[in-house]
């Protein structure tokens, strides 16, 4: 908007007088703030990508410690030639999916049910603190012990991994009803379990997704653990395979499609929370 002052002028004819004010910028659309700013993160990846590809090609970054990326790149597309990416891919993925559901959404059904007794809450928070505060990678050799080398092992580990953090985020969720409401639903006869399933479940699915949305990155670091113990398939093995043989090509292939898997698992994630918001909203 234009800035125009009425300003003391010693003549008999007054007339308006600019301040010399800047107008006031017009914020960004958000769709024009979303385009610029995905633009902007392409195009530094795109710069550090060259960057590093220059430095490798003129000796400026040795390519055994840090290969390049047209040397990951052939590693994947041998891989997407032969297959053995698909089938590690699908390994993991499998062993993720089967693990989020069992820690993450049973982690959460236990933390929302937790609102029924208080009492039960606060009896059991020192040994949630103590099952939370337990490395995976001190309990990955046991669950190989208990469970065996095949897929059954990796998606206890996963589970492990994300249950605490569900449950704590949906009890925390659930914790926080509105009072108000609460004293509405008594107020009206509801009993708990229809006070639970209308309000305190609705109430906390936002501390519910939010929990989910940061179990996708555990769930993943607790399938390739799971892989490095043991495992003939999957892109921790395929990690470790490299490593073994000191390829920093394939350490860095498999690094790659890790940080895809976890990107497309947290846009899934995100997916969700904007139904659940929307259902909220309506």
């Amino acid at each position: 908007m234009t800035a125009i002052a009425q300003v003391a002028v010693p003549h008999t004819d007054r007339k308006p007088v600019r301040t010399g004010a800047a107008p006031a910028a017009r914020p960004a659309s958000p769709a024009r703030r979303r385009i610029v700013l995905h633009a902007t993160q392409v195009s530094i990846v795109v710069v550090l990508l060259a960057a590093w590809e220059i430095g490798a090609n003129t000796g400026a970054v040795s390519r055994f410690l840090f290969a390049s990326p047209s040397m990951i790149w052939e590693v994947l597309r041998l891989r997407i030639v032969s297959g053995e990416l698909f089938v590690d891919i699908g390994t993991t993925t499998l062993e993720v999916l089967l693990g989020f559901v069992v820690g993450a959404v049973g982690g959460s059904v236990l933390g929302l049910l937790l609102w029924y007794s208080k009492w039960v809450a606060d009896l059991t928070a020192p040994f949630i603190a103590a099952i939370g505060a337990i490395p995976v990678l001190a309990i990955a050799p046991m669950t190989i012990i208990w469970f065996g080398t095949e897929i059954t092992s990796k998606v206890v580990i996963v589970a492990f991994s994300c249950v605490v953090v569900s449950l704590t985020s949906s009890y925390r969720g659930a914790q926080r009803t509105d009072t108000d409401l609460l004293n509405l639903m008594r107020s009206f006869g509801a009993s708990r379990t229809q006070t639970f399933l209308k309000l305190v479940v609705p109430s906390a699915m936002t501390w519910v997704v939010s929990g989910l949305k940061l179990n996708v990155g555990f769930a993943i670091v607790g399938a390739i653990v799971g892989e490095y113990i043991t495992s003939d398939a999957g892109v921790g093995h395929m990690i470790l395979l490299g490593s073994s043989n000191f390829s920093v090509n394939i350490v860095l292939a498999g690094v790659a499609v890790v940080m895809v898997m976890v990107l497309v698992l947290t846009l899934a994630v995100s997916a969700l929370e904007r139904l659940i918001l929307n259902w909220e909203r309506s």
